[in-house]
């Protein structure tokens, strides 16, 4: 820079020649290339820069030009933020400072997100003003970008982590990014799904959903993508050309300029497999892409990785876990289906075995009484035996055990020989049954015993759920492969269930059937019997068409394990394994002897059992187990409908009310806890006892059966007695709950005659009840009120519940029956609470609270005191009044006494001063002036004492008629003058005013007074208003007390500062005064309150704060007629010698008068 610097022609520049620049320049030039420190000066009014070595890489491309010239022109694009500061440096002297400033430089053309730590002292002259500014710099734009990528990435860790799917992880880390739109101002994340390769959009941020940057699918055959997701497969790519892909400009906020490239990086799987997919992401259009931005978005791309791929870890666990989950459901539903399956057999075993031991030798002996039960052992030990026999050869497939002997059979003949033993059963089920098994024209290799099994099972299951309709058997020939094809008309299967018809131990469930017998083991087993053999079993179906079971099974041997071919053999007969098969379909047809499901009718026989005749519907699906059930009830003196499933026992209980209900669990249809529910929701069989029957043993299921609604739980194998015990217990039981029932109800009615008395007796007090009855909420809201409130306030209820009374309250007392509802709401009751609620008319009543909380509401009651108030309120003004008078009688007492002796002493003494006046005048000047001084205050202390009896009511009154009009003109002239001029008087007189009567002087004093005091309440100036007018019965504000007669009103009113309350209770009070020491006696209004007691009068006074006051004469109405006024000559007659006896207590007096006289 030095040698930069000697090049440079300073002339051409805002610092001039170097000769020319001042030492504090010079100075700062030195110490500027001295250091190793980035520093550059601005000086001058055009902030020009000089820099040394160390600071020009900051302006980039701008170095060297940028050296002498004008710091606005080089900084131009961020001249408004660093501008100000300069000014405020160069203007104030002050130093100031940034850390990690944002300026945006375009230093390598472009704008660029650059941040600068940097300081700016003042350099002054030598006239001590600031010449240039020295500024220390450091960029720190690395560094705050690091910092900032870091939290970044810890927050797309954390906001991934916790995800459990990969569309989840995507969806987080996308809006993770984009939540820094200076590093990725748009985001997007396609997955690859691992059957077709496509790539399947999860997450966009930034763009809009239908932008064509943005697109829902990707093929994996496309060629023309947005994005070059093939060359990115093994490692990101950048697409810089998006303005070309784009229609307008792709904004890149939060800056101004437009995004014009874009990073893809592949979201890696597992090592030697494709991606998971892909992340795509803008890339700021104010930083250039380096190895730093793609780390970036490369370690983001990693955490989104590793999320997905503890999400797949969580979904395979999760779906182990299912599986596991349901092969225990499987398992608990074959053992529950297997549980029914072995104890319904067992029962009908066990049962007829007790019985035959329990008969006497002579009956057990007879081959005929015998018969029926060995034929039932036989029954059910033979559907065991199938039972057992089906889940050995489940477990010696599932071990691998199983081992087939395939010999070449003639399928067709074998096929039809199998099928045709159901054609029996199909007849007496109603179903049309067809058999077409056409020759295959060879042999087919088959083990002859497992095919049976097949054959068997697919035929039974058909007649099973083929309620009407019929079923049809064929084989045939499809290429190399013959097709056996067992097509039903029956209930068919839901689409939802067809893919786990062939599941072990899965059942449908609520599928309508003959039975709702099974353990979910038959279809399994034909799936697992003909892959053995090679062949593939199919199944299609519609609901309420029907179901069609295919079983292809290949021609020739080469399919089939070495070692297990034997030669053809002679066809063994099928008929003793079939005829389990039969018999047990057999046992799904309703019984021939008339019990079913078109004609139930209760059974008439009774034996001498500890039954009554009592009628029960026994519903099993069953017909061993339901004629074995039946012959006992009947045995035991019971009338018996025996039915096959739910439905038709709901419908008999229904039509004819049964004395109880015994069902089976298990059944088609309608089971045994759906016939709890349909008769326990109907109000007519509501109460029927009813009795469970299931192979289901534990607690577990006896709780289930009993909170279902069942009143008991028999569970298989159970013996006749058990059953017996179990039927009279609950035939006891509903007896019992019919008895409970009948007098509870008798309770209850009595119970509800008293409760309408005691309600009547309650609603007629809550109706003709004087005092104010409600209920209210924690919060006080009213919830009821009774009509009390409605003649009390005037308000309808309407207008009073469902708010709270605070709007009728007084506002005085809102504050303290809020706090005392708040303190009923914490539980405690509240006595005698008083407050003001107002009625209609906008009068306040007072009322007495009484109130108790109890379950959430207040419960109130309140009495109205109103009257009770007011009398208490009018007999403590009374007393007050008394009081008061007795005290004004004492002082007035007092000051009159005093009073006339001072008036006695003065006589003396201002007699005396006149005379002896009268001797010196005009002899002794100065003891003329002495005695004139003594002479005017005895005056003045013979005006106070005029004043002290008149207060004290010692001096008597001239009474004459007054016209109150004519005095108020006469006067108004002196009332003027005597106030102030400035001041103005109105006069408002009533046209009518009746005449008083009362002393004349005193009353024009008394007015003069009261003018003088208005006028000293209005310092600043105001209106002084006297009126005068007729009233009737008036209402005394100070007093609260309302006058008997009619009275002539003599008002003065100010506009001045008012009397506080505390005050005005005082004013009339003999030597109380507000005004300063010596300013007044304090006897003024006292004479004239004295003045119009002693003419029978009242005074009022009102009087408001800054408003002004109002002192009212209420003086009685005079109703004489108007009296002549004698002339009265005030000529002095001089004496003639008469005679005067002179009577007088006080010597000087009395000396004075002989003196005068």
């Amino acid at each position: 820079m030095a040698a930069l610097m000697r090049e440079k022609d300073w002339s051409q520049t805002p610092f001039g020649p170097i000769e020319t620049w001042s030492t504090a320049l010079r100075s700062a030039v030195s110490i500027c290339l001295g250091s190793r420190f980035p520093i550059v000066l601005y000086w001058g009014e055009t902030r020009a820069l000089i820099y040394n070595d160390a600071w020009s890489p900051v302006p980039g491309r701008k170095h060297p030009w940028a050296l002498g010239r004008p710091g606005a022109e080089v900084w131009a694009e961020i001249w408004d933020i660093i501008g100000p500061m300069f000014d405020h440096v160069m203007e104030t002297g002050e130093a100031t400072w940034s850390e990690d400033q944002l300026l945006p430089l375009n230093r390598f053309g472009y704008v660029e997100e650059c941040y600068f730590y940097y300081s700016y002292s003042p350099v002054r002259g030598e006239s001590g003003e600031v010449e240039g500014i020295f500024t220390a710099v450091t960029e720190t734009t690395y560094r705050v970008l690091a910092e900032r990528r870091e939290r970044l990435l810890r927050h797309v860790s954390e906001v991934t982590s916790s995800t459990r799917d990969a569309s989840e992880a995507c969806i987080a880390a996308v809006q993770a990014l984009h939540g820094l739109p200076e590093e990725s101002p748009f985001c997007l994340a396609y997955l690859r799904d691992a059957a077709t390769g496509d790539l399947r959009r999860v997450a966009v941020a930034g763009l809009a959903e239908d932008d064509k940057l943005a697109p829902l699918h990707v093929s994996a055959n496309e060629t023309e993508t947005p994005w070059p997701f093939a060359d990115a497969r093994t490692g990101p790519c950048l697409d810089g050309d998006l303005n070309g892909k784009h229609d307008g400009r792709l904004a890149g906020l939060p800056w101004p300029e437009p995004v014009e490239e874009a990073l893809v990086i592949p979201i890696v799987g597992p090592l030697g497999e494709e991606p998971y997919g892909y992340l795509v992401s803008g890339l700021s259009p104010r930083r250039r892409f380096d190895a730093d931005y793609e780390s970036l978005l490369v370690r983001a791309a990693g955490h989104l990785s590793t999320a997905i791929s503890n999400a797949k870890r969580y979904e395979e666990e999760r779906r182990r876990a299912e599986q596991l989950a349901e092969l225990d459901r499987a398992k608990t539903a074959f053992f529950s289906n297997a549980s029914h399956e072995f104890r319904t057999p067992l029962t009908l075993m066990l049962g007829p075995l007790e019985d035959m031991l329990a008969r006497p030798d002579e009956a057990r002996g007879s081959p005929a009484v015998g018969r029926h039960e060995l034929e039932l052992i036989q029954r059910n030990g033979q559907r065991l035996l199938r039972l057992v026999n089906s889940l050995l050869d489940f477990s010696r497939i599932e071990a691998g055990r199983m081992r087939a002997s395939f010999a070449p059979v003639d399928l067709a003949v074998y096929t039809a020989e199998l099928a045709s033993s159901f054609r029996s059963a199909m007849s007496r089920a109603g179903l049309d049954f067809r058999i077409d098994c056409e020759s295959l024209g060879e042999p087919v290799w088959i083990d002859q015993e497992l095919w049976e099994k097949v054959v068997l099972n697919l035929i039974s299951n058909a007649f099973k759920y083929t309620l009407e309709g019929g079923v049809r058997v064929r084989l045939e020939r499809k290429g190399d492969l013959a097709v056996l094809s067992v097509i039903d008309s029956g209930v068919g299967i839901p689409y939802s269930e067809l893919g786990k018809v062939f599941d072990r131990f899965h059942r449908i469930e609520g599928q309508i059937g003959r039975t709702h017998e099974g353990t979910g083991i038959g279809l399994a087993l034909v799936k697992d019997l003909t892959e053995l053999h090679g062949g593939e079993v199919r199944v299609s179906s519609q609901i309420g068409v029907g179901t069609t079971f295919e079983v292809l099974m290949p021609f020739g041997y080469g399919h089939l394990p070495d070692g297990s071919r034997v030669p053809a053999r002679a066809q063994v007969s099928t008929a003793t394994r079939a005829d389990t098969f039969v018999a047990e379909a057999l046992r799904w047809l309703p019984d021939s002897e008339g019990t079913d499901l078109t004609s139930p009718s209760l059974g008439d026989s009774q034996g001498n059992g500890v039954g009554q005749g009592e009628r029960i519907i026994l519903a099993d699906d069953n017909s061993d187990m339901r004629a074995y059930v039946e012959r006992l009830l009947r045995e035991a003196g019971y009338q018996v409908l025996a039915v096959a499933d739910g439905r038709a026992a709901v419908d008999a209980a229904q039509e004819s009310l049964p004395d109880l209900i015994l069902s089976d669990v298990m059944m088609p249809v309608l089971d045994g806890f759906g016939v709890i529910r349909a008769l326990r929701t109907d109000e007519l069989t509501s109460e029927v006892p009813i009795i469970l029957l299931s192979a289901r043993a534990g607690e577990e299921a006896s709780i289930e059966g009993i909170a279902a609604g069942a009143d008991d739980y028999l569970v298989k194998p159970f013996s006749a007695r058990e059953l017996i015990a179990r039927v009279e217990g609950a035939m006891r039981l509903a007896r019992l709950r019919r008895e409970t029932a009948n007098a509870l109800r008798q309770a209850n009615e009595v119970l509800e005659i008293r409760v309408r008395e005691r309600t009547r007796e309650r609603d007629q007090m809550w109706a003709y009840s004087h005092d104010l009855i409600g209920i209210a909420d924690s919060q006080g809201i009213w919830v009821s009120i009774n009509p009390a409130w409605t003649r009390l306030l005037g308000w309808r209820v309407d207008e009073i519940v469902g708010k709270t009374s605070e709007w009728l309250e007084h506002p005085d007392d809102k504050e303290r029956t809020r706090s005392e509802v708040a303190t009923l709401a914490a539980g405690a009751p509240t006595f005698n609470f008083e407050n003001r609620f107002r009625t209609r008319s906008g009068t306040y009543r007072t009322l007495s609270w009484t109130a108790v909380p109890e379950g959430g509401l207040l419960y109130c009651v309140a009495r109205d005191v109103t009257a009770e108030r007011e009398r208490s309120v009018e007999l403590e003004q009374a007393k007050e009044a008394l009081r008061q008078s007795q005290k004004m009688e004492a002082i007035g007492q007092l000051t009159g006494g005093i009073a006339h002796d001072f008036n006695n002493l003065l006589t003396g003494i201002m007699g005396s001063l006149e005379l002896l006046q009268r001797r010196l005048e005009g002899h002794q000047p100065r003891a003329e002036r002495y005695i004139g001084i003594a002479i005017a205050s005895a005056q003045r202390a013979a005006a106070l004492t005029h004043r002290l009896l008149s207060f004290g009511r010692r001096q008597a009154l001239d009474m004459q008629r007054i016209d109150m009009n004519r005095l108020v003109t006469g006067m108004e002239y002196l009332i003027q003058r005597t106030v102030n001029e400035n001041t103005p008087l109105r006069l408002n007189l009533s046209t009518e005013a009746w005449p008083t009567c009362s002393d004349v002087n005193q009353l024009e004093n008394a007015l003069l007074n009261l003018c003088i005091n208005a006028r000293d309440a209005m310092p600043q100036g105001g209106v002084l208003e006297v009126c005068t007018a007729n009233v009737r019965n008036p209402q005394l504000s100070i007093a609260g007390e309302r006058l008997v007669g009619e009275f002539v009103e003599l008002s003065v009113i100010d506009t001045g500062t008012g009397i506080a309350p505390d005050v005005l209770l005082k004013v009339f009070e003999p030597f109380f005064t507000t005004k300063p020491q010596g300013k007044g006696t304090g006897l003024g209004l006292s004479m004239v309150y004295g003045f119009v007691k002693q003419s029978g009068g009242y005074i009022d006074i009102h009087s408001e704060l800054g408003k002004g006051t109002k002192i009212s004469l209420l003086l009685p109405r005079y109703q004489g007629e108007a009296a002549d006024t004698a002339k009265v000559s005030n000529r002095t007659l001089p004496g003639h010698g008469e005679r005067v006896l002179v009577v007088e207590d006080e010597p000087g007096v009395r000396l004075l008068v002989m003196e005068v006289l």
